[in-house]
């Protein structure tokens, strides 16, 4: 068993030990193509949470650089695929390995907002998204992480049906257009959260 099956199971096994976690559209995952999964992001456990629902392929989530200066977790996040980005500024070097990633079979895993929302409520979303998938000619899977995080209480992870892109492929996007786009994902991610969340 590989290190990321081993974690995914340890992941797997913590969310149901601790929560009354429930998936709902796992079947909206493809087995195959180019797929970017986007979330809300309101905790530290939303990438457990996230990477647990996801049964049938293999997750490179995007993670701040400043998380693999902290010793040992830089080397478990390598081995849990996942990449390490400068937000701020992006170097191209890093953008080619995201792209890699997804041509390469693995699920990408962003949280459009960026950064984690704190405050009740939702952020922006950034224009990464967008970028992405249609670079990467990409299926983006809207997912909605539901839970006051709080133990033992329920955690909802609502996969919708993948939302394409290739409308846009062929056209030169400004960095608005590309921030539209990643909204209207956020959208439907927000109204999924609010009617699941009653």
């Amino acid at each position: 068993m590989s290190f990321y099956k081993f974690a995914i199971n340890i992941f797997r096994c913590f969310s149901k030990l601790f929560f009354k976690y429930e998936v709902i559209g796992e079947e909206n995952i493809p087995n195959e193509g180019n797929i970017i999964i986007a979330a809300n992001h309101k905790s530290n456990l939303d990438p457990i949470f996230l990477a647990a629902s996801i049964r049938n392929r293999e997750v490179a989530a995007i993670a701040k650089k400043e998380l693999f200066e902290i010793k040992p977790l830089g080397f478990i996040l390598k081995k849990l695929n996942v990449i390490p980005i400068n937000r701020e500024k992006p170097d191209v070097s890093t953008i080619k390995n995201i792209l890699r990633t997804i041509k390469d079979g693995y699920v990408l895993g962003i949280f459009p907002e960026g950064t984690r929302i704190k405050e009740p409520g939702f952020g922006e979303a950034k224009a990464g998204l967008s970028v992405f998938a249609i670079k990467g000619k990409a299926n983006v899977v809207p997912i909605s992480i539901i839970s006051n995080y709080k133990i033992f209480n329920r955690v909802t992870i609502y996969i919708d049906k993948p939302i394409s892109f290739e409308d846009y492929y062929k056209q030169k996007l400004t960095t608005e257009d590309n921030e539209r786009l990643a909204q209207n994902v956020l959208e439907v991610i927000k109204e999924n959260y609010y009617i699941h969340s009653k």
